[in-house]
């Protein structure tokens, strides 16, 4: 079944600020009951880049420790 993510803004400002793109976009699946298939994707001006959350390290109490697990998990 499809999963469609929805834009984030937070997460795409957050991202822009670290990046100095104004292009770039972000999205977010977030699956309540199973937090394996939640996931972001990232549009820049060349790629989409899709990051699950299990393949970022960070508090799951923190959405700003999420955000910057995504930004390690694309750009470090």
């Amino acid at each position: 079944m499809p999963k469609y993510a929805n834009a984030s803004a937070e997460a795409t400002e957050f991202l822009r600020q670290k990046t100095g793109s104004s292009v770039l976009e972000c999205f977010t699946y977030i699956d309540p009951e199973c937090a394996d298939e939640s996931f972001f994707v990232v549009k820049t001006s060349n790629k989409v880049i899709h990051v699950s959350f299990s393949e970022i390290s960070f508090e799951a109490s923190s959405y700003q420790s999420l955000l910057e697990g995504l930004y390690r998990a694309i750009y470090e």
